[in-house]
Protein backbone atom coordinates (compact mmCIF):
# COMPACT_ATOMS: atom_id res chain seq x y z
CA UNK A 1 0.00 0.00 0.00
CA UNK A 2 2.79 2.24 0.51
CA UNK A 3 4.09 1.69 -2.61
CA UNK A 4 0.94 2.43 -4.63
CA UNK A 5 0.57 5.13 -2.25
CA UNK A 6 3.59 7.17 -3.23
CA UNK A 7 3.19 5.54 -7.18
CA UNK A 8 -0.44 7.44 -6.86
CA UNK A 9 1.51 10.47 -5.78
CA UNK A 10 4.16 10.79 -8.76
CA UNK A 11 1.73 9.84 -11.72
CA UNK A 12 -0.71 11.95 -10.39
CA UNK A 13 0.29 15.23 -8.50
CA UNK A 14 -3.19 17.07 -9.25
CA UNK A 15 -5.35 14.47 -7.07
CA UNK A 16 -5.39 14.93 -3.49
CA UNK A 17 -4.57 12.08 -1.49
CA UNK A 18 -5.97 11.70 2.10
CA UNK A 19 -3.76 8.56 4.75
CA UNK A 20 -6.07 7.29 6.99
CA UNK A 21 -3.38 6.09 9.93
CA UNK A 22 -3.28 4.68 13.12
CA UNK A 23 -2.95 6.93 15.75
CA UNK A 24 0.03 5.10 17.22
CA UNK A 25 2.07 6.09 13.81
CA UNK A 26 1.13 10.00 14.82
CA UNK A 27 4.75 10.80 14.17
CA UNK A 28 4.87 9.16 10.76
CA UNK A 29 7.50 10.78 8.71
CA UNK A 30 7.43 8.08 5.50
CA UNK A 31 4.86 10.05 3.66
CA UNK A 32 3.93 11.79 0.21
CA UNK A 33 5.00 15.42 0.95
CA UNK A 34 1.86 16.58 -0.57
CA UNK A 35 -0.44 14.45 1.50
CA UNK A 36 -3.00 15.04 4.12
CA UNK A 37 -3.00 12.46 7.20
CA UNK A 38 -6.15 11.85 9.00
CA UNK A 39 -5.96 9.41 12.29
CA UNK A 40 -7.49 6.35 13.09
CA UNK A 41 -7.94 4.68 16.64
CA UNK A 42 -9.78 1.41 16.32
CA UNK A 43 -8.83 -2.39 16.09
CA UNK A 44 -8.57 -5.00 14.46
CA UNK A 45 -7.82 -3.35 10.87
CA UNK A 46 -11.35 -5.19 9.31
CA UNK A 47 -13.47 -2.71 12.47
CA UNK A 48 -11.48 0.27 11.26
CA UNK A 49 -11.88 0.03 7.69
CA UNK A 50 -15.51 -0.85 8.14
CA UNK A 51 -16.13 1.82 10.56
CA UNK A 52 -13.81 4.70 10.48
CA UNK A 53 -13.06 4.85 6.59
CA UNK A 54 -16.61 6.36 6.17
CA UNK A 55 -16.19 8.32 8.86
CA UNK A 56 -13.00 9.98 7.79
CA UNK A 57 -14.41 10.24 3.69
CA UNK A 58 -17.43 12.06 4.52
CA UNK A 59 -15.51 14.37 6.75
CA UNK A 60 -12.99 14.63 4.29
CA UNK A 61 -15.11 14.74 1.14
CA UNK A 62 -13.09 12.29 -0.80
CA UNK A 63 -14.37 10.66 -4.06
CA UNK A 64 -13.36 7.43 -3.52
CA UNK A 65 -11.67 5.16 -0.65
CA UNK A 66 -8.51 2.85 -1.17
CA UNK A 67 -8.75 0.02 1.11
CA UNK A 68 -6.80 -2.72 2.00
CA UNK A 69 -8.24 -6.63 2.22
CA UNK A 70 -11.34 -5.23 3.73
CA UNK A 71 -14.00 -2.74 2.85
CA UNK A 72 -17.17 -0.86 4.02
CA UNK A 73 -20.72 -1.23 2.75
CA UNK A 74 -20.86 2.59 4.08
CA UNK A 75 -19.08 4.71 1.43
CA UNK A 76 -18.17 4.72 -2.00
CA UNK A 77 -14.94 1.98 -1.75
CA UNK A 78 -12.51 0.07 -4.09
CA UNK A 79 -10.49 -3.23 -2.27
CA UNK A 80 -7.33 -4.48 -3.06
CA UNK A 81 -7.70 -8.36 -1.84
CA UNK A 82 -4.19 -9.72 -1.48
CA UNK A 83 -5.84 -13.38 -2.27
CA UNK A 84 -8.05 -15.89 -0.69
CA UNK A 85 -6.10 -18.82 -0.08
CA UNK A 86 -7.39 -19.19 3.38
CA UNK A 87 -10.84 -19.97 1.90
CA UNK A 88 -9.51 -22.63 -0.43
CA UNK A 89 -7.13 -24.39 1.75
CA UNK A 90 -7.73 -23.32 5.56
CA UNK A 91 -5.39 -26.12 6.79
CA UNK A 92 -2.61 -23.49 5.91
CA UNK A 93 -4.02 -21.06 8.64
CA UNK A 94 -4.25 -21.05 12.40
CA UNK A 95 -7.99 -20.70 13.18
CA UNK A 96 -7.97 -17.23 14.45
CA UNK A 97 -6.43 -15.97 11.26
CA UNK A 98 -9.70 -17.72 9.70
CA UNK A 99 -11.72 -16.31 11.47
CA UNK A 100 -9.91 -12.97 11.24
CA UNK A 101 -9.87 -13.00 7.79
CA UNK A 102 -13.44 -14.55 7.10
CA UNK A 103 -15.46 -11.18 6.56
CA UNK A 104 -13.08 -10.40 3.87
CA UNK A 105 -14.62 -11.80 0.74
CA UNK A 106 -18.15 -11.00 2.09
CA UNK A 107 -17.98 -7.43 2.68
CA UNK A 108 -16.18 -7.13 -0.78
CA UNK A 109 -19.56 -7.18 -2.58
CA UNK A 110 -19.86 -3.78 -0.91
CA UNK A 111 -16.99 -2.65 -3.32
CA UNK A 112 -17.31 -0.81 -6.59
CA UNK A 113 -13.98 -2.49 -7.72
CA UNK A 114 -12.16 -5.13 -6.41
CA UNK A 115 -8.18 -5.85 -7.77
CA UNK A 116 -5.73 -8.21 -5.95
CA UNK A 117 -2.13 -9.11 -7.54
CA UNK A 118 -2.24 -11.72 -10.20
CA UNK A 119 -4.58 -13.00 -12.97
CA UNK A 120 -3.97 -16.38 -11.32
CA UNK A 121 -5.77 -14.85 -7.87
CA UNK A 122 -8.34 -12.82 -9.68
CA UNK A 123 -9.10 -16.56 -11.65
CA UNK A 124 -9.37 -17.78 -7.81
CA UNK A 125 -11.24 -15.24 -6.32
CA UNK A 126 -14.00 -15.07 -9.14
CA UNK A 127 -14.43 -19.11 -8.85
CA UNK A 128 -14.75 -18.52 -5.17
CA UNK A 129 -17.23 -15.28 -5.13
CA UNK A 130 -18.64 -14.64 -8.83
CA UNK A 131 -21.20 -12.34 -7.68
CA UNK A 132 -16.82 -10.10 -7.20
CA UNK A 133 -16.46 -10.84 -11.04
CA UNK A 134 -14.41 -8.84 -12.60
CA UNK A 135 -11.63 -8.89 -10.01
CA UNK A 136 -8.98 -7.18 -11.60
CA UNK A 137 -5.32 -7.89 -11.45
CA UNK A 138 -2.95 -4.98 -10.96
CA UNK A 139 -0.03 -6.92 -10.78
CA UNK A 140 2.86 -5.70 -8.03
CA UNK A 141 6.48 -4.85 -8.06
CA UNK A 142 9.62 -5.05 -6.21
CA UNK A 143 10.31 -2.38 -3.49
CA UNK A 144 12.03 0.71 -4.82
CA UNK A 145 13.95 0.65 -2.09
CA UNK A 146 15.40 -2.45 -2.45
CA UNK A 147 15.95 -1.64 -5.83
CA UNK A 148 18.10 0.94 -5.20
CA UNK A 149 19.93 -0.62 -2.36
CA UNK A 150 23.69 -0.99 -2.63
CA UNK A 151 24.50 -4.23 -2.03
CA UNK A 152 26.36 -4.87 0.95
CA UNK A 153 27.83 -8.49 2.35
CA UNK A 154 26.02 -9.93 4.90
CA UNK A 155 28.20 -10.62 8.13
CA UNK A 156 26.61 -14.00 8.77
CA UNK A 157 28.28 -15.45 5.14
CA UNK A 158 30.67 -17.99 5.70
CA UNK A 159 34.80 -18.01 5.20
CA UNK A 160 35.57 -19.51 1.77
CA UNK A 161 32.04 -19.30 0.67
CA UNK A 162 31.89 -20.48 -3.02
CA UNK A 163 28.25 -20.35 -3.79
CA UNK A 164 24.78 -20.56 -1.87
CA UNK A 165 21.35 -21.53 -2.75
CA UNK A 166 18.87 -19.07 -1.15
CA UNK A 167 15.16 -19.09 0.37
CA UNK A 168 12.98 -16.29 1.01
CA UNK A 169 10.01 -16.32 2.71
CA UNK A 170 8.17 -16.84 6.66
CA UNK A 171 8.29 -20.42 7.86
CA UNK A 172 4.69 -21.85 7.76
CA UNK A 173 3.39 -24.54 6.14
CA UNK A 174 2.41 -23.50 2.94
CA UNK A 175 5.87 -22.19 2.06
CA UNK A 176 6.62 -25.74 2.20
CA UNK A 177 10.62 -25.27 3.63
CA UNK A 178 10.23 -29.03 4.07
CA UNK A 179 10.61 -29.86 0.78
CA UNK A 180 13.12 -26.99 -0.15
CA UNK A 181 15.58 -28.11 2.94
CA UNK A 182 15.09 -31.97 1.69
CA UNK A 183 15.53 -31.65 -2.13
CA UNK A 184 18.91 -29.72 -1.06
CA UNK A 185 20.06 -32.22 1.17
CA UNK A 186 18.72 -35.20 -1.15
CA UNK A 187 20.99 -33.22 -4.30
CA UNK A 188 23.93 -33.96 -2.35
CA UNK A 189 25.24 -30.50 -2.67
CA UNK A 190 25.51 -28.77 0.18
CA UNK A 191 28.45 -28.09 2.47
CA UNK A 192 29.86 -25.12 4.34
CA UNK A 193 31.26 -23.36 1.16
CA UNK A 194 28.00 -24.13 -0.77
CA UNK A 195 25.26 -23.59 2.00
CA UNK A 196 21.51 -23.04 1.67
CA UNK A 197 20.49 -19.69 3.08
CA UNK A 198 17.35 -19.10 4.42
CA UNK A 199 16.26 -15.48 4.74
CA UNK A 200 12.82 -14.56 6.51
CA UNK A 201 11.23 -14.10 10.19
CA UNK A 202 11.91 -16.68 12.69
CA UNK A 203 8.25 -15.93 14.00
CA UNK A 204 6.28 -18.33 12.70
CA UNK A 205 2.79 -17.27 10.15
CA UNK A 206 0.23 -19.47 9.44
CA UNK A 207 0.51 -23.31 9.87
CA UNK A 208 4.20 -24.55 11.33
CA UNK A 209 5.94 -25.83 9.11
CA UNK A 210 7.26 -29.22 9.65
CA UNK A 211 11.17 -29.21 9.34
CA UNK A 212 13.27 -32.68 8.70
CA UNK A 213 14.69 -34.06 11.80
CA UNK A 214 18.39 -33.40 11.38
CA UNK A 215 18.10 -29.27 10.91
CA UNK A 216 19.95 -28.80 13.73
CA UNK A 217 22.85 -31.29 12.63
CA UNK A 218 22.38 -29.42 9.36
CA UNK A 219 23.06 -25.68 11.05
CA UNK A 220 25.43 -26.99 13.14
CA UNK A 221 27.74 -28.29 10.02
CA UNK A 222 27.28 -25.03 8.38
CA UNK A 223 25.24 -26.58 5.84
CA UNK A 224 21.92 -24.47 6.38
CA UNK A 225 21.81 -20.75 7.77
CA UNK A 226 19.12 -19.28 8.81
CA UNK A 227 19.66 -15.74 8.59
CA UNK A 228 16.36 -14.09 10.20
CA UNK A 229 15.45 -10.49 8.74
CA UNK A 230 17.95 -9.22 6.43
CA UNK A 231 18.53 -5.21 5.22
CA UNK A 232 17.75 -4.20 1.44
CA UNK A 233 21.03 -3.83 1.47
CA UNK A 234 22.32 -7.58 2.59
CA UNK A 235 19.05 -8.97 0.41
CA UNK A 236 19.92 -7.04 -3.01
CA UNK A 237 23.34 -8.40 -2.05
CA UNK A 238 21.90 -12.22 -1.82
CA UNK A 239 19.82 -12.05 -5.07
CA UNK A 240 22.35 -11.29 -6.97
CA UNK A 241 25.46 -13.72 -6.07
CA UNK A 242 23.51 -16.66 -4.95
CA UNK A 243 23.30 -20.01 -7.76
CA UNK A 244 19.98 -20.02 -8.05
CA UNK A 245 16.39 -18.82 -5.44
CA UNK A 246 14.10 -21.52 -4.38
CA UNK A 247 11.10 -20.94 -3.82
CA UNK A 248 8.82 -24.00 -2.99
CA UNK A 249 5.34 -22.38 -1.88
CA UNK A 250 2.24 -24.75 -2.19
CA UNK A 251 0.07 -21.86 -3.09
CA UNK A 252 0.61 -18.30 -3.73
CA UNK A 253 -1.83 -14.81 -4.48
CA UNK A 254 1.36 -13.30 -5.83
CA UNK A 255 4.83 -14.56 -4.32
CA UNK A 256 7.21 -11.98 -4.54
CA UNK A 257 10.76 -13.11 -3.81
CA UNK A 258 10.43 -15.26 -7.63
CA UNK A 259 9.75 -11.93 -8.84
CA UNK A 260 12.78 -9.87 -7.17
CA UNK A 261 14.89 -12.70 -8.17
CA UNK A 262 13.98 -12.16 -11.73
CA UNK A 263 14.30 -8.38 -11.25
CA UNK A 264 17.88 -8.97 -10.67
CA UNK A 265 18.82 -11.39 -12.42
CA UNK A 266 18.74 -14.61 -10.61
CA UNK A 267 17.76 -17.64 -11.59
CA UNK A 268 15.01 -19.60 -9.89
CA UNK A 269 13.94 -23.07 -9.24
CA UNK A 270 10.07 -22.96 -8.29
CA UNK A 271 7.40 -25.03 -7.30
CA UNK A 272 5.20 -25.90 -10.76
CA UNK A 273 1.90 -23.89 -9.75
CA UNK A 274 -0.20 -21.79 -11.50
CA UNK A 275 0.72 -17.98 -10.37
CA UNK A 276 4.28 -19.31 -10.75
CA UNK A 277 4.17 -20.24 -14.28
CA UNK A 278 2.14 -16.53 -14.65
CA UNK A 279 5.20 -14.43 -12.67
CA UNK A 280 7.98 -16.52 -14.21
CA UNK A 281 7.70 -17.93 -17.11
CA UNK A 282 11.63 -18.36 -17.26
CA UNK A 283 12.52 -19.59 -14.48
CA UNK A 284 15.29 -22.11 -14.95
CA UNK A 285 13.09 -24.99 -13.50
CA UNK A 286 9.51 -25.79 -12.02
CA UNK A 287 9.31 -28.80 -9.78
CA UNK A 288 6.23 -30.51 -7.90
CA UNK A 289 6.52 -28.44 -4.73
CA UNK A 290 6.06 -32.08 -3.01
CA UNK A 291 8.92 -34.00 -4.55
CA UNK A 292 12.25 -33.17 -2.55
CA UNK A 293 13.63 -35.50 -5.76
CA UNK A 294 12.47 -33.15 -8.10
CA UNK A 295 14.03 -30.43 -6.93
CA UNK A 296 17.03 -32.25 -6.42
CA UNK A 297 17.62 -33.22 -9.76
CA UNK A 298 16.90 -29.32 -10.81
CA UNK A 299 19.26 -28.14 -8.34
CA UNK A 300 21.94 -30.81 -10.01
CA UNK A 301 21.62 -28.71 -13.46
CA UNK A 302 22.72 -24.97 -11.93
CA UNK A 303 25.94 -23.49 -12.36
CA UNK A 304 28.02 -23.72 -8.80
CA UNK A 305 28.34 -19.83 -9.00
CA UNK A 306 26.98 -17.17 -10.80
CA UNK A 307 28.81 -13.53 -11.41
CA UNK A 308 26.85 -10.63 -10.05
CA UNK A 309 25.56 -8.48 -12.86
CA UNK A 310 24.59 -4.86 -12.56
CA UNK A 311 21.33 -3.85 -11.95
CA UNK A 312 19.82 0.17 -11.85
CA UNK A 313 16.48 -0.15 -11.65
CA UNK A 314 15.49 2.25 -8.78
CA UNK A 315 13.39 4.27 -12.20
CA UNK A 316 11.73 0.66 -13.22
CA UNK A 317 10.23 -0.13 -9.94
CA UNK A 318 9.17 3.14 -9.04
CA UNK A 319 7.65 3.51 -12.63
CA UNK A 320 5.86 -0.26 -12.13
CA UNK A 321 4.13 1.10 -9.03
CA UNK A 322 2.79 4.35 -10.76
CA UNK A 323 1.39 1.99 -13.46
CA UNK A 324 -0.48 -0.07 -10.79
CA UNK A 325 -1.49 3.00 -9.07
CA UNK A 326 -2.96 4.05 -12.41
CA UNK A 327 -4.70 0.86 -13.34
CA UNK A 328 -6.59 1.27 -9.31
CA UNK A 329 -7.56 4.97 -10.37
CA UNK A 330 -9.21 4.12 -13.99
CA UNK A 331 -10.79 1.07 -12.98
CA UNK A 332 -12.11 2.91 -9.81
CA UNK A 333 -13.83 6.17 -11.86
CA UNK A 334 -16.54 3.96 -13.52
CA UNK A 335 -18.50 1.46 -11.21
CA UNK A 336 -17.92 -2.14 -11.62
CA UNK A 337 -20.17 -4.15 -14.10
Amino acid sequence: MREIIFGWSRRFPEDEIVLAVRARHRNLQDVPPDARIVFTRLSPQALSNVVELPLQARRNRVDLVVSHNYTSPFTRNAVFIHDLLFEESPHWFTRKERVYFWPMSRLATYASTVFTSSRTEAARIERLHPRLSPVRATSLAISPALAAATPRTPAMMPTGWEGYWLCVGRLNRRKNLDTALRGAVASGLLSPTHPMIIVGSAEYSGANTELPENIRALVDAGHVIFAGRVSDEELRWLYSNANCLIFMSRDEGYGLPPAEARFFGTPAIVSDIPVMRELVPDAHAFVDPDSPTALATALASMPQRRAAGPVDGLQDAESAWEDIASRIRSASIAPRE
